[in-house]
């Protein structure tokens, strides 16, 4: 009898991520608390899902403080956004295809990994507000290459529903947007 499991979405991407190899030990602390980014992730999503518009708004104030409201709201959601990704800019993130899911990650990396090595793993989500996570994960394979560095699957080590959640969001995003692209490219491809 086949087990009855969801599907795990995977999508191939450019992020901003870094890595780095942690001990045991240091695993084993982190895994114990959320990251900072993670919590003020959540609390920035939070406040941007809550977004006001004027006909929420038309039957409090009158239509001009209305208007103004929403694009005050706009304005200051997409600094929030901008502030978010002049920080992730200022690191030492690189820009790096990736192969992403809700349960982990593969990408190539100059680190030299084996398989159990514990990883922190710093990625940037583009999605609005930009999310920027700090995960932990496990190296599950490692593929070595000839230019010193190595293709490595990692399997991610939650500690927080948000983190969790941030993931699943971005991917299910970018499964569905690219299940249209492909749709629009294959009515183009049909003879008229």
């Amino acid at each position: 009898m086949p087990e009855n499991r969801r599907q795990d979405f995977r999508i191939d991407d450019i992020l901003a991520i870094q890595d780095e190899m942690i001990s045991r030990e240091e695993f084993e602390h982190r895994k114990q608390y959320p990251s900072i980014r993670s919590r003020q992730n959540a609390m920035i999503q939070d406040m941007i899902g809550k977004d006001i518009t004027s006909e929420q708004l038309m039957g409090a104030v009158n239509h001009d403080l209305a208007h103004a409201l929403e694009a005050l709201d706009t304005k200051l959601n997409y600094l929030i956004g901008i502030n978010i990704l002049n920080d992730a800019n200022r690191s030492d993130l690189t820009e790096r295809p990736i192969n992403l899911s809700v349960t982990g990650a593969s990408f190539h990396s100059d680190q030299q990994y084996k398989r159990g090595d514990y990883v922190s793993l710093t990625m940037v989500l583009p999605s609005f507000p930009p999310a920027i996570l700090e995960l932990l994960a496990e190296v599950t394979w490692v593929k070595n290459s000839k230019h010193k560095s190595s293709h490595i699957g990692l399997r991610f080590i939650y500690r927080c529903h948000d983190e969790e959640s941030s993931i699943a969001k971005y991917v299910f995003l970018r499964h569905r947007e690219n299940i249209r692209l492909q749709a629009k490219s294959n009515e183009k491809a049909l003879p008229s």
